[in-house]
């Protein structure tokens, strides 16, 4: 049954800049209501004779779900119509007379092209949810979106976590805000003003920012974004971290050597080569898991964090537990090594229906054990209800996707302290990876509260 939405004194903040401003980002953590909040403001606009419509562009899974759940959450928003322009029937949902049209950014080369023709369009507002999609100016995504923004009269980007790779990432997400008023219309002058150039071989080049970067970018953009903790505004629950430490057997511990001295590691099921850093990144990561793509498939390693994996899950007695993984087939040896095939998976080739069948379950704590994808779970699903605990049982490069997936179950409405186990295998990859991530957080801590007008 829909309620009425009482909004936070922070949502009404972001609700009056929202409607006063041409361009706008919130950058607003999980669970602070970035949906019900840019509801709140396109709805004063609506109602004000500002606004025809709403465009929201989303990741596939918030848009079937997340966006036409929260406007009949409330009662507030339930009269606002909705048509999620994706599937076979989407071109008739473009034409139909909604207030808010969701699609995936996937889709907005095919929107280009029925909106080409069009004079005047059915939303005049467009709204970048998770707009670190268009950080990447090279992408289709950025360009189709930049080429897009242009008719509308207002656009707004929510995101987390505006910067997980640096503040680089920020022009793409600024630039659909005012179309290059702040940080420049191209990024080669935005890297040439910002950062320094260090040529490497290969003909490619890394920006490094300049001591003054942050501190310069941060005072271009505050007036138009407004940055949101959730520990600033709610009372969150403790987290818990733990590092249970894997020793990996001897003949394993020399294969990942192999593999990250040699570039090349001779398993049973052939050989496993890999030709750049990225791609020995890849493999030591399978490595310390247990198992790695080979020529000949799946060459099975050891079996040491699978090991830890049950550990844990017997120390749990049937508390639930989410168990993060990173490649495919970890989820049918974890399957196989604790004795049951039945464990349900949240991610690729897993239908939407089925999806929401897991997520209920996991939330009326039917689910024991959970095994999930960082970057199916990341955005969009609830899962505070079901369980406290995270298991990384191999880890993301990708801050994005591990703090996201950390807090669906660390955010507002967790009643319990969380816990986040990471299976660090010693001496190994895995330990660079938590560094990194935990590098790339203090980054993106610095920046949110810089526009906060905090410091460090």
């Amino acid at each position: 049954m829909a309620t009425e939405w009482t909004p936070h004194d922070y949502q009404l903040r972001a609700v009056q800049q929202m409607v006063s401003k041409a361009g706008f980002g919130l950058f607003a953590e999980p669970g602070l209501g970035k949906t019900s909040t840019t509801l709140a403001a396109f709805s004063v606009l609506k109602d004000t004779g500002h606004a025809r419509g709403l465009l929201v562009v989303a990741p596939l899974r918030p848009a079937y779900q997340v966006w036409p759940q929260e406007i009949a959450k409330w009662t507030d928003f339930n009269g606002l119509r909705v048509a999620i322009l994706h599937g076979p029937k989407k071109a008739a949902a473009l034409q139909s007379k909604a207030d808010v049209y969701v699609i995936n950014y996937e889709g907005l080369p095919w929107l280009m092209k029925q909106l080409a023709g069009m004079k005047v369009l059915p939303f005049d507002v467009l709204c970048l949810d998770e707009s670190t999609k268009v950080k990447n100016t090279n992408t289709v995504r950025f360009k189709t979106a930049k080429h897009l923004r242009d008719r509308f009269s207002r656009v707004w980007c929510l995101t987390g976590t505006p910067a997980p790779n640096g503040i680089e990432n920020l022009f793409g997400q600024i630039f659909m805000l005012d179309g290059g008023e702040r940080l420049g219309r191209y990024v080669t002058h935005f890297r040439r003003e910002y950062f320094t150039e260090s040529p490497q071989r290969g003909g490619y080049s890394l920006w490094f920012p300049r001591k003054d970067t942050q501190a310069r970018i941060q005072a271009k953009v505050a007036d138009v974004t407004l940055s949101l903790s959730a520990e600033e505004y709610l009372s969150m629950p403790r987290v818990i971290e733990n590092i249970i430490r894997v020793t990996l057997p001897a003949p394993s511990r020399s294969l990942y050597r192999d593999m990250e001295n040699e570039f090349i590691a001779q398993l049973e099921s052939g050989v496993v080569t890999a030709a750049n850093a990225a791609v020995i990144g890849m493999k030591l990561r399978q490595m310390t898991g247990g198992a790695v793509y080979g020529a000949n498939g799946v060459g099975e390693m050891h079996e040491a964090k699978l090991e830890a994996l049950a550990d844990l899950v017997e120390e749990q007695e049937g508390q639930p537990l989410i168990v993060a993984v990173a490649f495919t087939h970890e989820v049918a040896r974890i399957r196989k090594y604790l004795g049951d095939a039945k464990i349900p998976y949240l991610g690729d080739g897993v239908s939407p229906a089925a999806v929401n069948t897991i997520v209920d379950d996991w939330n009326a704590g039917r689910i024991p054990v959970l095994l999930a994808h960082p970057t199916t779970v990341a955005l969009g699903l609830n899962l505070q209800s079901g369980g406290c605990a995270v298991c990384w049982y191999s880890l993301t490069w990708n801050l994005e996707e591990f703090d996201q997936t950390n807090r669906r179950v660390w955010r507002q409405g967790q009643k319990k302290p969380v816990t986040f186990h990471y299976l660090i295998a010693d001496d190994t990859i895995d330990g660079d990876v938590l560094d990194a991530l935990r590098s790339k957080d203090r980054s993106q801590r610095t920046l949110m509260n810089a526009l906060r007008g905090k410091s460090k």
